[in-house]
């Protein structure tokens, strides 16, 4: 058997190589081609997605598995890292298999001409450039959720695909709890002083907020060294190899907290990605890739704002930011700029939402995206109902698309089920700093003192280093020694905003 699992290490490997070498098209795409290049871009993605399936495919992973799998049933010599590397293997040969080679390369090829279509109508706030595109996205992750499971709803599918095990009913129960919450929580702030933020409004050029960016990285122990910093429409961090981790961000030059959040954000998905290493053998492999989008999420929304947001972090590093912005902060003090960015106020963009209201964002998707996929929403309808959901959960109306339903690049992309990721990544965050902060101590007071060792350790062990050792319910459990607890994240917000 240890021979068996040796050559589907060797074959797997292979995929993996491919998917990095499209990892760096599509960053390059976000970043530097040039506009006129997107139409032979998409067919470079396409023939690399294509070779990556075919890999991913390969007959002798069938045959290799078989022999792994009988074998083990009786192996007493087995790893808890080969064990799961059979059953993650099966798993994904299984779903790959479902999946024709030509829709594969089609969907790779449409996706990166939708991502171009969606820039340019955001850019032009002109939902008409995109929606033919989108039209395609969503008719391809339909057909996608048939090839791999015909007899269940299209959504709950796609769902499966960034959190498995997860279904419509399951994310709408959470999100029922999460909902109740927040909006209690807004009750109760709507009564308290208005927060002065002006000052954040002030203009900053990119030029000093790339600076705070790049130091920002170094505190919170970026390795600029094993990766690299741009500027693109809608931030991302994507993963060229084990060692080139990059991220991006963007420059709004009248609200620099904007780049400097997202940069944060960002590099907690990075750490996570740079951090991946079940076993050595398996390097390069599908267990050491990570194992859901929520539990990404959990490790940027975690960084972004229960430490990102932190006093406790700003004590340390205000004043080189204040330094760095000049002017616009010169008689602001710590604590008012941190009552600042930490400001509960219903708006209009998602990325840039606090921590209270963030969910509500992510709900509207959710609920839109539930629409969508059971067909009672057409694609000339999604902004009027985008609007009509955002005035009724946040109270706001909507001047264009641009601000709209234009503002998410995961659409044009085909991430129909990757939002609710954010929320449940924001739960997960919470139940897992709960234990943190109970089994490292004085934690408060070393994240003020800039020492974020202890703490970047401590997730390494417990979450980043697994990869998809677990399944994300096991991770969550035997890390936090109990299921997804909503309360976790209420007790969060209440203690912070009380």
């Amino acid at each position: 058997m240890k021979q068996e699992i040796a050559k589907l290490v060797e074959l797997d490997r292979q995929r993996t190589l491919l998917t990095h070498i499209g990892a760096v098209l599509g960053w390059d795409q976000e970043t530097y081609l040039p506009e006129k290049g997107i139409e032979e871009r998409s067919e470079q993605l396409s023939l690399i997605e294509g070779l990556a399936h075919e890999k991913a495919v390969d007959p002798q992973i069938g045959e290799l598995l078989a022999s792994a799998e009988a074998a083990a049933e009786t192996a007493e010599d087995l790893s808890p890292e080969e064990a799961a590397y059979i059953k993650l293997t099966r798993r994904e040969f299984d779903k790959e298999t479902k999946l024709p080679s030509e829709f594969v390369m089609e969907y790779a090829k449409q996706a990166s001409l939708s991502q171009a279509a969606w820039s340019q109508a955001k850019s032009a706030n002109d939902f008409s450039l995109f929606a033919p595109h989108l039209e395609t996205m969503i008719r391809m992750n339909k057909e996608r959720a048939a090839y791999l499971d015909s007899g269940r709803k299209p959504y709950d599918v796609l769902l499966d695909l960034y959190e498995y095990g997860s279904t419509e009913a399951s994310i709408a129960a959470v999100f029922s709890v999460m909902k109740k919450d927040l909006v209690a929580l807004l009750d109760k702030i709507a009564g308290q002083p208005p927060v002065d933020d002006a000052f954040l409004h002030a203009p900053v050029s990119a030029e000093i907020q790339a600076k705070m960016s790049r130091y920002l990285m170094d505190a919170v122990g970026y390795d600029q060294k094993r990766g690299r910093l741009d500027t693109t429409a809608h931030p991302f961090t994507t993963t060229l190899g084990r060692d080139d981790v990059r991220i991006t961000t963007r420059y709004v030059e009248n609200y620099f907290p904007s780049s400097i959040f997202s940069t944060i954000h960002e590099s907690g998905h990075a750490l996570y990605e740079m951090n991946i290493d079940p076993h050595p053998d398996f390097r390069g492999t599908r267990l050491a890739e990570a194992v859901s989008m929520a539990v990404h999420e959990s490790q940027s929304r975690m960084l972004e704002n229960f430490v990102g947001r932190s006093r406790a972090f700003w004590e340390k590093h205000y004043p080189a930011i204040q330094a760095m912005a000049g002017e616009p902060l010169a008689d602001v003090d710590v604590d008012r700029f941190v009552k600042a960015i930490n400001k509960v106020e219903r708006s209009l963009i998602r990325t840039e939402a606090d921590e209270v209201t963030y969910g509500l964002h992510v709900i509207v998707r959710f609920e839109l995206e539930s629409a969508i996929m059971s067909g009672s929403l057409a694609v000339k309808d999604i902004p009027q109902a985008w609007n009509a959901k955002i005035k009724e959960l946040l109270g706001l109306d909507v001047p264009n698309d641009r601000l709209g339903c234009l503002q998410d690049v995961h659409w044009s992309m085909g991430a129909f089920g990757y939002f609710p990721s954010y929320a449940l990544g924001n739960l997960y965050a919470a139940q897992f700093w709960e234990v943190m902060q109970e089994q490292i101590p004085n934690l408060e007071q070393k994240i003020s003192r800039g020492e974020l060792g202890d703490m970047q350790q401590w997730l390494k062990v417990n979450v980043h280093s697994k990869g998809s050792l677990y399944l994300p319910g096991e991770l969550l459990q035997k890390v936090t020694g109990k299921p997804l607890d909503p309360s976790c994240f209420a007790r969060y917000l209440n203690k912070k905003f009380s």
